[in-house]
């Protein structure tokens, strides 16, 4: 036998070997290759229902198979978190949207810390506060560290996980979950979130106690109950007590958000029954005449209950939004459709108010997602021009305490009404102004300035006055099985 073939018999041995021994790569590799073989050929990605988008931009974040690596101690960042990066841009999906294998920290072999991924990259997990009031009594503390991966023990899969949001009732405040976008300027999109709000009971692993958590809670006072770890007994006990419901008082909220008249929801209570779901286009209530605006909200009963995997979706398009659970339409609305660029927000939360309720000291509650999906177009205003409230400033959507005084609930009314969409509409437009007066240089410099100003304008067309056309050659169709097989597996 020749030197070469038997060096050559050696190394492919070895290949083989190294590879079958490392099955969480294999796993991850089978996640996201597809996506990348994918979406190279697609110039836009189109959805299903009356209108297909023709969006420009696609977006997945998958959490059901993320490594957890053995545990370290990670710098953990300042509470005073403000972090304000506003990234216009999201780099689309050619490249990987998991893990930085060499980077990745980990805090134990069963969870680890959202913030400390690269999917931190495109959504930020919130760490602010917002003080109690007269209609939501309980002080709200958003904190990265309810926000993480953790292993889902309800399959086979030994590498299967998903992300994690939690709320917690301590004795002086509720500790919440909230992640939002980095870019702000999301204008019309396609947005799926396969979800699960987790049953009371339903163990958890979570990362390691070890780790200081902000604001500081006592144990003794604020204890988090034994349930909500990973037990020590057979995997079984782990999945024995799916069928339940969470605990009452809490709110999940996937939403746009450009101010409180310009945002489309959907919310769920869990004090609701577990097939109830709440569609909005804001604003969907009126403080003053403490009456509900018709034709704003919706609630709906699901043919599925939340306690499940399901995709929940918002589709925001250009003169209605419609929500849909599994490729089914559940309502659709031509009232206030969002028209500013947005951002995009998922949180956990409870205020103590009427909206939420409260919940009991000690319990916590759960919400699991699998992954998130995005189709998108972006305003090309950019985010510079006008500044979008932070989501701090969305306090819920808060109803009034009927014991308040009459000055409280006229000073909700103050906060809860943001600056209207007309207001920041007139904003843009002088700002745009502002760009056309700009003076060309003298001479030579300013020949190209003087060419664009004098260059005759393409009159504008009525869009209703032809049908709309797709500005792509090569649309990608998200809702096909062939794209779907491919990207989500």
């Amino acid at each position: 036998m020749r030197p070469t073939m038997l060096w050559s018999g050696i190394l492919s041995f070895a290949s083989l070997l190294s590879n079958s021994t490392n099955p969480s790569s294999q796993v991850n590799a089978t996640a996201r290759s597809p996506s990348k073989k994918s979406l190279f050929d697609c110039d836009c990605f189109t959805v299903s229902g009356p209108d297909p988008g023709y969006y420009q931009h696609y977006k997945l974040w998958d959490f059901r198979s993320v490594h957890l690596k053995k545990p370290i101690e990670p710098e953990l960042p300042n509470p005073d978190y403000d972090d304000d990066d506003d990234d216009d841009e999201w780099e689309d999906d050619d490249e990987d949207d998991g893990q930085d294998e060499a980077s990745q920290p980990v805090l134990g072999p069963n969870a680890m810390w959202f913030f400390e991924t690269t999917f931190d990259k495109d959504w930020m997990s919130q760490q602010w506060a917002r003080s109690r009031t007269p209609n939501s009594p309980v002080d709200m503390v958003n904190s990265k560290r309810n926000v993480f991966f953790t292993r889902n023990y309800e399959v086979e899969d030994p590498h299967a996980t998903y992300l994690a949001l939690r709320t917690t009732r301590h004795e002086n405040y509720t500790s919440t979950a909230e992640i939002e976008t980095r870019i702000r300027n999301v204008y019309r999109c396609s947005l799926r979130v396969r979800l699960r709000i987790l049953p009371a009971g339903m163990a958890v692993a979570t990362p390691s106690s070890v780790v200081k958590e902000w604001p500081p809670r006592e144990p003794q006072q604020h204890a988090i109950p034994a349930l909500n770890f990973l037990p020590t007994g057979p995997k079984t006990n782990a999945t024995s007590l799916t069928d339940g419901k969470p605990h009452s008082g809490a709110c999940v909220g996937i939403f746009t958000y450009h101010s409180r008249n310009c945002e489309s929801d959907i919310e769920i209570l869990t004090s609701d029954p577990s097939h109830r779901v709440r569609y909005a286009n804001q604003p969907d209530y009126d403080p003053v005449t403490d009456e509900m605006i018709p034709g704003a909200s919706t609630i709906a009963d699901l043919p599925v209950p939340w306690t499940d995997w399901y995709t929940h979706r918002l589709d925001w398009l250009s003169d209605i939004s419609q929500w849909w659970v599994d490729d089914k339409i559940q309502e659709t609305k031509r009232y206030q459709v969002p028209n500013l660029q947005s951002r995009l927000v998922i949180n956990l939360w409870s205020d103590g108010g009427v909206w939420t309720g409260d919940m009991k000291l000690g319990d916590s509650i759960f919400l699991g997602i699998e992954y998130i999906e995005l189709a998108y177009n972006r305003s090309s205003d950019g985010s510079n021009e006008v500044n979008i409230p932070p989501s701090q400033r969305h306090g819920g959507h808060q109803r009034p305490n009927v014991n308040a005084p009459a000055a409280d609930i006229a000073d909700m009314f103050e906060e809860s009404w943001e600056p209207d969409t007309d207001r920041v509409t007139k904003a843009m437009k002088k700002n745009k102004k502002k760009k056309g007066q700009r003076k060309c240089k003298k001479g030579r410099k300013g020949d190209k300035c003087r060419k664009r100003k004098n260059k005759p304008k393409k009159p504008h067309k009525d869009p209703s006055q032809s049908p709309h056309e797709p500005s792509c050659q090569r649309a990608c169709y998200i809702d096909g099985e062939n794209f779907r097989d491919e990207v989500l597996g």
